[in-house]
């Protein structure tokens, strides 16, 4: 390692080719070309940053994770936490050299567990084999003044509201180690185990290349600092574990209902909801559409309450499947959780249509859809926080 400045406003050091192609070979044990990125910079910046902190100051400097969890947590979000003193220093690397901004991602401001005081903005250009620290800001400040984009879940500062005098963080460091750099963050509602691994199951599939981005943050925020359930995910994203799922996750193969043959969860009407309930069943069709042939029901256990989750197929003259969708209370005489969403995925996780249900409906249902033998796709009940998946392979 080589610093290239002694002008210490900005920090700027040169990176050996040998750190270089070690962390490129680590990284590719990552499962997606965006984790293979974030280990590789944040391996680069660790390997330099550390050491020259615990030389250069007095702090006691450490990292905050196990090394060995460190993969499990690049592999779904850029950046890497370090103990300093009594302070908590978060390393955002990019390869961007563009500095107009600097993009935080979620978890390190609203979850709990991962919040920090300080954080670096970082650039690495892998070119020219060079690294430089061109600023820091606060918790505190990123919450007040950062822009928060949804569609990537980061929050942004631009320059102008960003430090890049490096002096400032070592002069406050020593003359106020005391001065406020974080802001209130809410708590996160624990995961069940059971919906962990409802979860995780969702997750494995190889066609959600964001992870971080395929569930309420609620939920995400929780499951990506739990030590467990993220490395769990990063060896079944590896293929390393197998799934092990229980009958919940395991993906029903609708197709071979229409042989007769049916997955021991999923029950006919008559006995799950028995034979005077099912005789007052339907489907909400159009005019020109015939019931569905095949009827299908399992019972979900939500928070305070259970629901009947009840597919219907059909065969159609192009070898397509028509499926039909719904989600109702018990009973008729009991009404759905206010606002429980039912919605149907695509095998990469992308939402094709939803429902919400009122406050008096006992029964929610999706459009009907066509599929060709080979489709996978989910459906998902959500309410407030839980969510359960069901997943189905034509």
């Amino acid at each position: 390692m080589t610093f290239l400045t002694e002008n210490l406003t900005q920090l700027e050091f040169q990176i050996s080719p040998d750190l270089a192609q070690q962390s490129w070979l680590k990284s590719q044990l990552q499962s997606t070309a965006k984790g293979q990125w974030n280990a590789y910079l944040n391996q680069i910046s660790l390997q330099i940053l550390l050491p020259w902190l615990q030389t250069e100051y007095e702090q006691q400097t450490s990292l905050v994770f196990n090394e060995k969890l460190l993969s499990s947590f690049w592999d779904v979000v850029n950046g890497t936490a370090i103990n300093w003193g009594h302070k908590r220093l978060i390393i955002i690397p990019e390869k961007s050299l563009d500095n107009s901004e600097y993009s935080i991602p979620q978890e390190w401001i609203d979850v709990p567990k991962l919040v920090g005081d300080y954080y670096l903005a970082v650039q690495i250009n892998p070119d020219e084999l060079s690294m430089r620290v061109w600023g820091y800001t606060t918790h505190e400040q990123i919450k007040v003044s950062g822009r928060y984009n949804s569609t990537d879940r980061t929050y942004s500062l631009d320059t102008e509201e960003i430090i890049t005098d490096l002096n400032v963080l070592w002069v406050v460091s020593q003359l106020n180690p005391e001065e406020k750099t974080c802001a209130p963050v809410a708590s996160l509602s624990p995961v069940p185990a059971i919906q962990a691994e409802n979860l995780l199951s969702r997750l494995t599939n190889p066609n959600i290349i964001q992870p971080r981005l395929e569930l309420p943050f609620a939920l995400w925020g929780d499951l990506v600092s739990n030590d467990d359930w993220r490395q769990k995910l990063y060896q079944l994203r590896q293929g390393e574990v197998s799934t092990n799922l229980s009958p919940r996750q395991v993906a029903a193969n609708i197709s071979q209902w229409l042989q007769n043959t049916f997955e021991e969860s999923w029950q006919s009407l008559d006995n799950l909801l028995g034979t005077n309930a099912s005789l007052g069943f339907s489907f909400r069709k159009a005019a020109e559409e015939s019931d569905a042939t095949i009827k299908r029901a399992k019972s979900l256990n939500l928070p305070n309450a259970e629901v009947i989750l009840i597919m219907g197929l059909d065969t159609e003259t192009d070898d397509r499947i028509g499926i039909r969708i719904q989600l109702r209370s018990r009973s008729q005489e009991e009404y759905l959780p206010a606002a429980i969403n039912l919605k149907l995925l695509s095998a990469s996780g992308n939402i094709i249509q939803s429902i919400q249900s009122r406050s008096q409906d006992n029964i929610i249902q999706l459009k009907r859809f066509k599929s060709p033998v080979g489709t996978q796709f989910s459906v998902q009940v959500e309410v407030d926080n839980f969510v359960v998946t069901e997943n189905f392979t034509i």
